[in-house]
């Protein structure tokens, strides 16, 4: 398959996806051990800290390096030949990107706001530490199927896709004319000599 662009650029573009998934799975697996430590730990402060930690680590690494994997993904998905919907592999990492953002959005970011509030406001325990400790986990597993999709590329074309035609300037290489022999040149008799 043929890029769109040159090599360098994809090259970088390429490691700027990848630089930007694993920080992003990173960051979620950090999410991971906060959450199950406020969801289980007796300690009222040690709570409110995972919960306020949590916040921090959404707002300023969890949502850019979300959107960057994003918006990375998509351009290399339009720069290259596999476009956006025409192979499964491709299509299942676009679609579990996009919900694991929206989940992650409001679902777990809505579950760290009310454990914020209830941690700070009382010595009450989060109503929702459970499903915020085991929905930070689905996200992790989401991000470990995405990257084996992303090494295996399983699943092949999508039914929908179509083949591409040939590029028009890309034409087939001549063929080049058949050798010609030194006795194809030499004259045939003596009378072709002649003339």
């Amino acid at each position: 398959m043929r890029s769109r662009i040159g090599k360098r650029p994809r090259q970088f573009l390429i490691f700027l996806h990848v630089a930007v998934s694993v920080g992003w799975m990173g960051a979620g697996a950090a999410n991971v051990v906060l959450a199950q430590t406020a969801a289980y730990t007796p300690a009222v402060d040690v709570r409110r800290v995972c919960y306020i930690m949590i916040e921090q680590i959404d707002v300023f690494v969890v949502i850019p390096l979300a959107f960057a994997a994003l918006i990375s993904g998509v351009l290399l998905c339009l720069i290259t030949p596999w476009g956006l919907t025409g192979y499964w592999w491709v299509l299942i990492k676009l679609v579990l990107t996009v919900a694991v953002i929206v989940f992650s959005t409001f679902g777990l970011g809505v579950w760290v706001e009310e454990s914020v509030v209830a941690t700070t406001a009382s010595t009450a325990d989060s109503e929702v530490a459970r499903p915020l400790a085991y929905g930070a986990v689905v996200n992790i597993v989401a991000f470990l199927f995405m990257t084996w999709v992303s090494v295996v590329k399983p699943w092949g074309r999508a039914p929908w896709a179509r083949i591409r035609p040939r590029s028009p300037n890309r034409s087939p290489s001549p063929t080049p004319p058949p050798a010609r022999s030194a006795l194809a040149d030499a004259p045939q008799s003596v009378g072709d000599e002649l003339r």
